[in-house]
């Protein structure tokens, strides 16, 4: 066989295997700084915009951005979903439409509530606050 050939499928693989690189902390701090953002401006559009009372998941997250839309730039390519419970609300942030989620944080508190990505568990793009007892607190 070409050794050519081996080397050039062997970069290929490496490259290929490149694209596929794990989730490592600093990014997922960098995006976690960025949620914290996204979700205090769902708060604060929940609990203070009865205009917001009957918009669905997307309208919200468009109007609660809509004064810098650049806030979701660094979730391009991710789902981000909203949940609202009365005047509480979260915002879950996970790898491509219903994938593994990464960053979960409830807008009424000021760090990032949960690193779902750090956990080791197979999960599905599904909320895990309980925002009645998390905004309680």
């Amino acid at each position: 066989m070409n050794r050519n050939f081996i080397y050039g499928g062997m970069l290929a693989v490496a490259l290929l295997g490149g694209c596929a690189l794990p989730i490592n902390e600093r990014d997922m701090n960098a995006m976690a700084s960025s949620l914290t953002k996204v979700s205090a401006a769902v708060d604060v559009t929940v609990r203070y915009q009865r205009s917001a009372d009957g918009l669905d998941e997307t309208q919200l997250l468009q109007a609660a951005t809509a004064h810098d839309p650049a806030l979701l730039k660094p979730f391009a390519g991710r789902t981000v979903k909203v949940l609202r419970a009365d005047r509480d609300s979260a915002v879950l942030v996970c790898e491509a439409p219903n994938a593994r989620p990464l960053l979960e944080d409830a807008g009424c508190t000021a760090r990032l509530d949960v690193h779902r990505w750090s956990q080791n568990v197979n999960d599905r793009c599904e909320f895990s606050l309980d925002l009645k007892h998390t905004c309680a607190r």
